[in-house]
């Protein structure tokens, strides 16, 4: 049974558009400014896709399927250890990096954009990956302000 307000006219439906606007931001993404030890901007910006969007739904399917592998290996003990955690994280962490704004520079050689550079600047920079990690995890970073 519902009430009805004769003064405002009651939808009989719930608009979920705000929703469909959250997941388009997620496909688009979003820029993280990554700071450095200091907490000044380093200049360098990463943009991620969301997590609801088509590309990280297909690294979390890619994410399990290597898990699957690995634990059907005869002998992988050490599937589960803290090595194999974080490389799985910053392997997903990369295929759900967009693009940088300028090339980053690691150990003298300027990094052009693919994911086994994203790997790379994230293996050997933690406080980059963590940054990139906190906006990735959030669904609220991806909301419009």
């Amino acid at each position: 049974m519902s009430v009805k307000n004769t003064q405002t006219a009651e939808l009989d439906f719930i608009d979920l558009s705000l929703l469909d606007e959250n997941l388009q931001i997620q496909e688009d993404g979003i820029e993280v400014e990554i700071a450095g030890p200091t907490n000044k901007p380093t200049g360098l910006v990463i943009v991620i896709f969301g997590p609801d969007s088509t590309t990280a739904q297909k690294a979390s399917r890619d994410l399990v399927k290597e898990i699957e592998q690995e634990a059907a290996k005869e002998g992988n003990i050490d599937i589960d250890g803290p090595e194999a955690q974080r490389r799985r994280q910053i392997t997903y962490l990369a295929k759900i990096t967009k693009g940088w704004n300028k090339p980053p520079q690691v150990d003298g050689e300027r990094l052009t954009f693919s994911e086994e550079n994203v790997i790379r600047l994230y293996t050997k920079y933690p406080i980059i990956e963590n940054q990139v990690r906190f906006k990735a995890d959030r669904r609220g970073s991806f909301i419009k302000s």
